[in-house]
């Protein structure tokens, strides 16, 4: 027995096939693990072509998974009315400090409705 961990940072070497492996790894990954990095960023990839994403609990995970780096609760919200929630507070504050955040939960919307027209 080597004494690694079953779940280490060696596991980057080998990216998911999917978003839905992804998301596991996720889920069963510590946030203070060095692996979270790369898997942050495969995430991002992932929201970058939403095309590749098969399912909406897929969409769903990586987008809420995103929020949740960025410190945004959904309190119970829809995705739509979270980005109207975030754009108001750009507003207010007169920033653009979610402009990014809310193009990508708009995208996620987007494909959810794809989605559901594909497999109505």
């Amino acid at each position: 027995m080597s004494g690694q961990p079953l779940h280490s940072s060696k596991q980057s070497a080998k990216q998911p096939s999917s978003a839905d492996q992804l998301l596991r790894i996720y889920v069963n990954t510590p946030d203070n693990d060095p692996l979270m990095e790369t898997l942050s960023q495969q995430r991002d990839e992932l929201l970058d072509d939403l095309d590749k994403v098969a399912s909406a609990a897929e969409v769903t995970g990586l987008i809420i998974w995103l929020l949740r780096d960025n410190g945004i609760n959904t309190q119970g919200e829809t995705l739509d009315e979270t980005a109207d929630r975030l754009g108001d507070l750009d507003i207010e504050t007169d920033t653009d400090q979610y402009t990014h955040l809310i193009f990508q939960i708009k995208m996620a919307v987007e494909r959810l409705d794809s989605i559901m027209l594909d497999n109505s």
